[in-house]
């Protein structure tokens, strides 16, 4: 027995311990055949931007249009961060939009009466509030993420029809500011930075990152698996939150309809990134190269004259070849 309890507690320090170190997590990527998610998405922007700029030289590459799509992008990519942390325990969050949409009329209606600040804390409290509700079914009540996550999706859209009346509500200029340059990539940046550093540097993202590896093994080995749960949709919610601050921002106004498959947009770009839905690895980096990547084609699509409905048949064309590629087909027996 008091072997046995050793071997947990060394491979919990284990656990700790080699995620920290760059060369281990480099060696692990690499045996494992995984250098194609750190190489494909940055190859695959690459190759966009150079299609799109010869079949498009006038329109395209101008830096009218470069600010446009990092605008589009660091919407989309604030609320994938969230979606990422999730993804990479091997779960899935499907009401990332809806929860943008009320969250952005719930700071609005907050902001018109009370001020800006008073409208952001509450647009980030939505969020967050939105990210408890699925944590806490998802973690105790044991309702799958998916599930769980979808009747969210309804609830938080039918809520945003029913607050805002099915009316638009104006935002005043403190939160109008999150959107345009240089307040959102401002807001961007940070979102990213500290996404970077709590995945990479904190126990919460080694945490995140075994329970994605093998959970079995990151329960015996010590970790909180329920409470990290909680808070890895706790932290999607709080990223929802601020994109819908952002996207009213950016837009002028909250409305009931905004952000309408968002959901499908800031998963597309975690796994265009190269963060496979089977969990385990993955990185915010890459999640902003799957970002850039998503908006650059619907970007490209509009300025050669491709109609909606195309662009919608090639973004889920995308998004299926990105899940071949970066599918981890020896977990794939795990559902979750």
């Amino acid at each position: 027995m008091t072997q046995n309890r050793s071997m947990v507690a060394d491979e919990g320090e284990a656990l700790a311990v080699l995620p920290q170190s760059g060369l281990a997590r480099l060696v692990g990527t690499v045996s494992g055949g995984r250098w194609q998610q750190n190489v494909l998405p940055f190859a695959a922007l690459i190759l966009l931007v150079i299609t799109f700029s010869i079949a498009a030289p006038d329109r395209f590459p101008t830096v009218k249009n470069l600010n446009f799509i990092l605008i589009q992008s660091a919407v989309v990519a604030i609320v994938a961060l969230g979606v990422t942390f999730v993804v990479i325990s091997g779960s899935i969050d499907l009401s990332v939009g809806s929860v943008v949409a009320l969250s952005g009329i719930c700071a609005a209606l907050v902001a018109v009466e009370h001020g800006a600040v008073a409208g952001v804390i509450v647009g980030l409290g939505t969020g967050a509030l939105a990210g408890l509700f699925n944590g806490i079914c998802f973690a105790y009540l044991k309702v799958p993420s998916f599930i769980v996550t979808l009747g969210t999706l309804s609830i938080a859209r039918g809520l945003t029809i029913l607050v805002s009346k099915s009316q638009p509500v104006l935002v005043p200029e403190g939160i109008a500011q999150l959107g345009v340059t240089p307040g959102i990539y401002i807001v961007a940046a940070i979102a990213l930075v500290a996404g970077a550093i709590l995945l990479r540097y904190t126990s919460f993202g080694r945490y995140t990152t075994a329970i994605g590896g093998q959970e079995t093994v990151a329960s015996h080995s010590g970790v909180p698996v329920r409470r990290v749960k909680i808070l890895l949709f706790l932290l999607s919610g709080v990223a929802a939150g601020l994109g819908g601050l952002v996207l009213a921002g950016r837009v002028g106004a909250a409305t009931p309809t905004a952000a309408m498959g968002m959901e499908l947009t800031a998963i597309a770009a975690v796994v265009l990134g190269g963060t496979p839905l089977t969990g385990g690895i993955g990185g915010v980096i890459n999640t902003v190269v799957g970002a850039l990547i998503i908006t650059i084609l619907l970007n490209g699509l509009v300025i050669l004259g491709v109609s909606s409905e195309l662009q919608m048949v090639c973004q889920g064309l995308v998004l299926i070849t990105a899940v071949l590629i970066s599918l981890d087909r020896r977990k794939i027996g795990i559902i979750k």
